[in-house]
Parts: structure tokens; C-alpha cells; sequence
């Protein structure tokens, strides 16, 4: 008799789909476990907690805010339903608070980092009714036991050695129509070898990268093409254009499986400067239709300060391939590090502005800095008695996307609101002639830094509400 797992992807605002839960549900041998994943965008809790009453383990993934609330609640009502059920948590949040998500009455284990190892041990492990001692990568805290115990740390894995994953453990075509359209999210590499001091994945990972063979890769796609007929692919890796030559072998091989559909990638600053001509026009012919790039300041001082090691120039370049071979770009800007000067985030509204000028294929996503713990500028801030959350509510509580910020002014964060507003139409590429009069208004705006009595902002958020993000 097979061993039910069941896995839980919590309750969020964006339609990704659950990549984390598969990979884990791919791992598991199906000869000794049958999985089920469930979803808490596309399910009820009431619809999870029915699938526990016969189930070894609950298995849930959890990113900081909003999704942290719902695992807790979920959580703690399958406990409640099944107080023998173990429950296992990993994910970003797991990863980085092991011992506080460990301490949770209603959590049996937390999986560190790479977790298709570690979560298949602790599977085993419960299913011959063991302790789960000496699993490498995990913290638990065995029954009437009030501290977690840390086991040691498991090396990150080449991907390539792990089960290929397989999309039936979701209903794809329900996230099609969730997104309105045909796009498949689908990740190609772990971590990232870079180290910006803003960021929480050299924590995770320590700066270690592994990607899929351009084999793998492209037959994995091409199979997953011709079984769900997608026409757009959504890569989700940290930096898809970490190798230029892994990333031309797999356009050639779109392009020689005869594959028919868009795609996007992430790439660094100077990724795109160093990537020639040639392999842009290949990553086109073969359906790129767009970029995500991370500028994060306008300012050399402050790409030095939070270690991005790319240079202001790397962007322009980058933007003026992507121009000649018309592919879009979404430029992301983070404002309002620590002790960042009123200068500096005004350069960096300036440098976006004039990036977002150049194409209406580019747009821009502008955040304010939020110290994440798991890097060195939150450690900082940390040995300077800054107050972070100190339990698993207050880190539910946690906005990642909204407009709090420490060491930004009132009247600096009414200009980035005004700035993100207005930027959408000044440059936008729609020449419906009833939005001309605000776009013009608004490169006004944007471009004289003029936002008094911004009625028009107004009048569209009132027939538009924007949808909250966390």
C-alpha cells in the first residue's frame, strides 16, 4: 500500500505555478507514495483538510507575508484536525528562520535551501516510523520537546540529477485560465553566484548555482509543449543568463524542435552587455519576447554599496541591444536603502525614467528596500538594534511590496508613488487617441517632476482600484 503525501501551496495574489511542490512531489518514488498537492488559490482549506485523514505528512511551502498567515492558519487547523499529523515547512521562510518556524507547536520539521533531498529523507523516515536524527538540511523538534534541534547542513545538488518534473501533479490548465493564458512557469537553475548585499539568496545558497543541461532542458520543454500546447513559457530562474553558451544551446534547440511559443527570462546588467549580438538575435528568433532586469539604483556609489557589481553603463548598453532586436524589458529599482541620500534615489527615478523612455517594450517595477534578514545590510541594521520581527504573526504581517520604509521622507515616498503612477502612461506604447491627453500629461509630470494636484491619478485609481500585492 502506497503512503499518501500530501502538499500544500498556500494562498497568494499571483498565479505562478506551485514549481516548488512539484519538484518535490517528482522526487518521491511513486511505487511507495502517492501525492497530492492542493492549492490554496484554486481549493478550500476545508478541501486540504479532507485529504488528511489517511495522509503520512502534510508538506507546505512558505514565503514571508500574506502566504506565511495562511500556512499558519492552515497549519494549525490540520494539526487541530489530525494532532498526530507531522507537518513539515520549506520555502524561503523556513530557510532563513529554521529554528522560529521549527518552534511552531503545530510544525514537525524545516527544510534549509534545496529541499528534494531533505524532504524525500524525512518522507522515509516517517514512513518506517523514525526520528528524524541526522537528516541532513532540516531542523525538528521531536515530540514534548520544547528546542528544535539543527541537523547539519545538506550541500546544494546538481538539479541535473533530480527526477525530471512532472506538470500532472497540477491541473495546468486551471492556471491558464487563472493567468488568461497559455503561459507555463517553469525554473531551469537554483541559486545564484552573485552577492548583493540586499538580497537573501547567497544565505540560502551561499553563492552556489547549478542548471539543467541544454539536453535536458529542451527536451523537457518540447515534451511539456507538445502535452499542454502553451504559448508563452515563464522562466523563473534567479539569473536564466548566467552561462551565454547554455543559454544559445537552448534557443538553438527551440528553434530545432520546431518549438512555437514566447518566452521570458532574468538577466543581470552585465549579463546583457556581455551577451553578443548573435545570441540575442538567436534568443529572439527563437521567441523571446522579454527581459527581467535588475538595475536596482541609478547611482555608481550606490551599486558599489549594496555589491550589484555591475556598472550604471551595463544598463544603458544591455537596453540599447534589447532595443535593436526588440525585445521588452521589465527594469527593476530599488529605493531607499539605509542612509541612501536624496540624491541617489533621485538619480535612480532619473536613470529609470530615461531607461523607460527608450522603448515602450520596457516598463518599470519600482520597491522600496525592505531588510530581509540573510544579508549583510539586515545584519547591519540588526547589530544597530534595529526591531525586526521576532514571531512567525509579525512575520506574516511583513509587507515585501508596499510602501514601508525607514529611511525614505512623507514627501520622498509621495514622489515615488506619484513617479510609479505617471511613468505607465508617458511612455506607454497604446496610441488609443483617448488616452492621449493623460499620457501627455503625464511625461509632463514625470519628466518636470511636477505632481501638484495630480486629479487625473485620482480619477483613474477611482474606476481602477489597484490590486493589493501582499
Amino acid at each position: 500500500m502506497r503512503h499518501k503525501v500530501v502538499l500544500y501551496n498556500p494562498r497568494a495574489v499571483f498565479w505562478t505555478m506551485p514549481l516548488a511542490l512539484i519538484a518535490l512531489a517528482s522526487a518521491l518514488d511513486r511505487d511507495k507514495y502517492e501525492v497530492v498537492i492542493v492549492d490554496g488559490r484554486l481549493h478550500s482549506t476545508e478541501s486540504l483538510l479532507s485529504q488528511l485523514d489517511e495522509a503520512l505528512c502534510l508538506g507546505v511551502t512558505v514565503l514571508t507575508g500574506a502566504p506565511l498567515r495562511d500556512a499558519l492558519e492552515v497549519t494549525r487547523a490540520a494539526r487541530a484536525r489530525r494532532p498526530d499529523l507531522p507537518v513539515i515547512w520549506g520555502g524561503w521562510h523556513p530557510s532563513l528562520f529554521p529554528e522560529m518556524c521549527a518552534a511552531e507547536p503545530a510544525v514537525t520539521a524545516a527544510v534549509i535551501g534545496q529541499g528534494e533531498e531533505t524532504f524525500a529523507e524525512i518522507v522515509e523516515h516517517l514512513a518506517a516510523n523514525e526520528l528524524l536524527h541526522n537528516i541532513p538540511g532540516c531542523v525538528f523538534r521531536p515530540l514534548n520537546l520544547q528546542s528544535p534541534i539543527s541537523n547539519p547542513p545538506r550541500p546544494m545538488r546538481d538539479i541535473n540529477t533530480f527526477p525530471r518534473h512532472d506538470y500532472d501533479f497540477i491541473p495546468v490548465e486551471d492556471y491558464f485560465k487563472l493567468k488568461g493564458q497559455r503561459q507555463l512557469d517553469y525554473i531551469s537553475s537554483q541559486g545564484c553566484r552573485f552577492r548583493c548585499n540586499f538580497c537573501a539568496d547567497p544565505a540560502v545558497y551561499n553563492r552556489g548555482w547549478y542548471g539543467y543541461s541544454p539536453e535536458r532542458m529542451v527536451g523537457e520543454i518540447a515534451d511539456l509543449w507538445r502535452q499542454y500546447g502553451f504559448t508563452d513559457l515563464n522562466l523563473q530562474d534567479e539569473t536564466y543568463f548566467t552561462q551565454q553558451k547554455r543559454v544559445a544551446a537552448v534557443a538553438e534547440g527551440f528553434l530545432r524542435e520546431g518549438l512555437q511559443f514566447t518566452w521570458t527570462g532574468t538577466m543581470r546588467a552585465d549579463q546583457g552587455r556581455r551577451l553578443d549580438d548573435a545570441t540575442f538575435a538567436l534568443c529572439k528568433q527563437s521567441g523571446l519576447r522579454r527581459v527581467m532586469i535588475g538595475m536596482e539604483a541609478g547611482s555608481q556609489e550606490t551599486i558599489d554599496w549594496i555589491q550589484k557589481d555591475i556598472k550604471v553603463e551595463d544598463m544603458w548598453i544591455t537596453a540599447e541591444k534589447l532595443v535593436r532586436h526588440n525585445i521588452g524589458a521589465i527594469i527593476n529599482v530599488i529605493v531607499g536603502f539605509p542612509g541612501e541620500p536624496a540624491e541617489s534615489v533621485a538619480e535612480s527615478l532619473r536613470v529609470a525614467r530615461e531607461l523607460r523612455a527608450m522603448s515602450s517594450n520596457f516598463e518599470l517595477a519600482v520597491f522600496y528596500f525592505k531588510p530581509y534578514p540573510g544579508n549583510p545590510i539586515a545584519e547591519r541594521l540588526r547589530a544597530q538594534n534595529y526591531r525586526f520581527p521576532a514571531t512567525l504573526e509579525e512575520w506574516a504581517d511583513f509587507d515585501y511590496i508596499g510602501t514601508g520604509n525607514d529611511w525614505l521622507s512623507e514627501a520622498q515616498k509621495r514622489e515615488i508613488e506619484h513617479f510609479k503612477f505617471y511613468q505607465r502612461f508617458a511612455y506607454s506604447g497604446n496610441r488609443n487617441p483617448l488616452r492621449w491627453p493623460l499620457q501627455t500629461l503625464s511625461r509632463w509630470r514625470v519628466e518636470r517632476r511636477a505632481y501638484a494636484l495630480p486629479l487625473e491619478r485620482k480619477l483613474v485609481e477611482w474606476l481602477k482600484p489597484a490590486q493589493a500585492l501582499s
